[in-house]
């Protein structure tokens, strides 16, 4: 499973890494949304792996990058998904679902993210793209062991009501 990519220039840097782990093939393929800084390098990933599944949400179409990483995926016979809320899927001894994936007209790039919550064996993580904190007043939280913060970190994420739900530690 790989969550996003960077951005254009980075995509081969990340085919060279996973190729030197000697990783060739991605189950599920993540774009979390359609902004350049997460699936600009999607399409060299397509390109150079043997891909599953693709997953990205359906706002953003209209952006070259994410032109470019849907009719990649195309061209190579992805089956692409424009998952929702509550859709779950299963990795080995692993499931993640979709936490959030915001298709509202009007919403943004960062709060049409794919919010990913990933469980694998006793531990929970979840990836919030660059959702803010719209998304995440939008719904009642898991308590999880690792926190991927929305919008890098952002003072339009990560506020102190979202955070006290995901760690009551807080």
């Amino acid at each position: 499973i790989l969550i996003d990519a960077g951005n254009n220039n980075d995509g081969k840097n990340v085919v060279s890494l996973l190729q030197e782990k000697g990783i060739t093939q991605i189950d599920y393929l993540i774009g979390t949304h359609a902004d350049e800084d997460h699936i600009g390098g999607i399409d060299d990933i397509i390109n150079s792996m043997d891909i599953g599944t693709f997953l990205i949400p359906t706002i953003g179409e209209n952006g070259t990058d994410y032109k470019n990483a849907v009719e990649t995926a195309k061209d190579k016979n992805i089956q692409i998904k424009h998952p929702t809320r509550g859709d779950i899927f299963y990795f080995e001894n692993a499931q993640f679902e979709v936490m959030s994936a915001m298709e509202e007209e009007g919403t943004s790039d960062n709060n049409s993210s794919l919010v990913i919550e990933f469980t694998y064996n006793n531990t929970t993580y979840l990836f919030m793209g660059d959702a803010e904190t719209e998304v995440e007043n939008s719904r009642s939280w898991n308590k999880v062991n690792v926190l991927k913060v929305g919008h890098h970190g952002s003072n339009s994420s990560s506020s102190t009501k979202f955070l006290e739900q995901v760690n009551p530690e807080y």
